[in-house]
């Protein structure tokens, strides 16, 4: 029996569990009560059921039911839900409206590009960290770098950063970052902000570098297709590796500098195309429920090289590109990989992880209620039944992107641009350099967020549950 029919054996059950679970609210013979308070009700019986922390609850008594869905919602949350993150607290349930679209990735108007957000006095300024295909931004010639300091006017005067993210056509003033100034580079004209796909694949390369085939990938999401029940994205990723299959290739960095996270099943598909050949067919992660689920718990395997098209790359070492908001599924991907090549075999270069060790499933697609829940619901383990990462991997080389100051945003792939470069440097064994270059810059700009933070419910590690 192969580990694919195994794992599908395994849904089927956790499934069955599910519906029988599920039959008290979805098969009663009265109509829901779809006021704040009944709404509250059908939110409190899910997460009383399901949540992970089930046991911090509290009293019903003590609850008050006439809050909104969302007020009464946080209400229920454990202080285990979440990590501290910069000056603030993310937590990892979450509840939203319902949307009309079955987007996998939400369709959000945009101009198609990410950024931070910088501060001098009442401007904003963005520094592009990447741009969409096909997007307006691309189309009017924006570029992984750039210094947004104006729109629409020659003069710096952009005092809401939301005028980055869409709006009708308009201008953006580009500019260089130079040791005391910014200097005006060039405008461009950009067209509407629309609907504009997400592609989870930004860039992929082979590098031949003193005898060594290296391959690259940029990877944002783990998520399967542009729709849900899509697998058009991992499909792509097949195709992707068996290009670096074919080319040979004896290294690999991944980055998953901005990837917060998706599909648990996309993370299977590519911790199997990465892992040792044989590490395949074997534990690819554990998922733990709550006592009341115990029944549910159950092991993931890593697919056959048959069932990829023999394409695994069996890496005994990987370099792995993180930064701040790297987190959830792909650090199951980390995690699950060391019980197979070894921590120390694991090089992980840029910045710390958040430390998302757990997983969501969605409640209320079937029912009538205005509301979908995303409560924690199980934590994932590695094959060892280990998830030492509650305060996110810490880098072995730490190197921070956006200090601005002391090097520039360079393309994707590019064999110089800062992560990309530390690590080819540890792979070819060439004199490694310092970790950043000389000053760039005395302008002083305050930090103030990334474009990619309005994702962060996206980083929760969606289950088949």
């Amino acid at each position: 029996m192969n580990s694919n029919h195994i794992l599908m054996k395994t849904l089927a059950r956790v499934l069955v569990g599910l519906l029988a679970g599920l039959s008290f609210f979805s098969c009663r013979k009265d109509a829901p009560d779809l006021s704040e308070e009944g709404t509250n009700d059908w939110i409190y019986r899910t997460m009383s059921s399901y949540y992970l922390w089930d046991e911090d609850l509290p009293k019903k008594e003590d609850l008050d039911f006439s809050q909104s869905p969302e007020d009464f919602f946080h209400t229920l949350l454990s202080k285990k839900d979440g990590v501290p993150f910069r000056d603030t607290w993310l937590t990892f349930s979450t509840i939203e409206k319902k949307k009309e679209s079955t987007k996998a990735i939400d369709p959000s108007d945009t101009y198609g590009f990410e950024y931070a957000s910088f501060k001098a006095e009442q401007n904003f300024y963005a520094w592009v960290l990447y741009v969409l295909p096909g997007s307006p931004a691309a189309e009017a010639g924006l570029r992984r770098g750039d210094w947004i300091v104006a729109i629409g006017s020659e003069k710096p005067n952009i005092t809401d950063r939301k005028m980055f993210d869409k709006g009708g056509e308009t201008t953006f003033q580009i500019a260089r970052l130079e040791t005391d100034r910014f200097v005006f580079d060039r405008k461009i004209t950009i067209g509407a902000s629309r609907t504009v796909e997400e592609t989870p694949f930004l860039k992929d390369s082979v590098y031949s570098i003193n005898g060594k085939r290296i391959g690259y990938m940029v990877y944002n999401s783990f998520v399967s297709g542009p729709e849900d029940e899509n697998t058009t994205y991992d499909e792509q990723m097949k195709q992707i590796f068996g290009k670096f299959k074919s080319q040979q290739v004896t290294d690999f960095v991944l980055d998953l500098r901005y990837n917060q996270g998706g599909l648990l099943e996309s993370a299977r598909l590519l911790t199997s195309l990465l892992a040792p050949a044989e590490a395949l067919g074997k534990t690819f992660c554990k998922l733990v429920y709550n006592e009341k689920h115990t029944s549910d718990n159950q092991s993931l395997y890593l697919m056959a090289d048959r069932e990829l098209g023999n394409i695994n790359l069996n890496l005994k070492k990987i370099y792995i590109l993180t930064g701040e908001s790297t987190a959830s599924a792909s650090e199951a991907v980390i995690n699950s990989l060391i019980p197979y090549m070894g921590r120390e075999n694991i090089l992980l270069i840029g910045e710390k992880t958040i430390g998302k060790r757990v997983g969501s499933s969605t409640f209320g697609k079937k029912e009538k209620y205005d509301w979908l829940l995303h409560p924690i619901i199980l934590q994932l383990f590695n094959a060892d039944g280990t998830a030492d990462y509650a305060n996110g991997f810490e880098p072995d080389v730490l190197l921070k992107e956006l200090d601005y100051q002391y090097h520039r945003l360079l393309p994707f792939g590019d064999p110089q641009e800062l992560l990309l470069h530390a690590a080819i440097d540890r792979i070819t064994g060439r004199v490694l350099k310092s970790s950043y270059p000389t000053l760039v810059s005395n302008v002083k700009l305050v930090p103030v967020s990334l474009s990619i933070d309005r994702k962060k419910e996206k980083g929760l590690m969606f289950v088949p549950y």
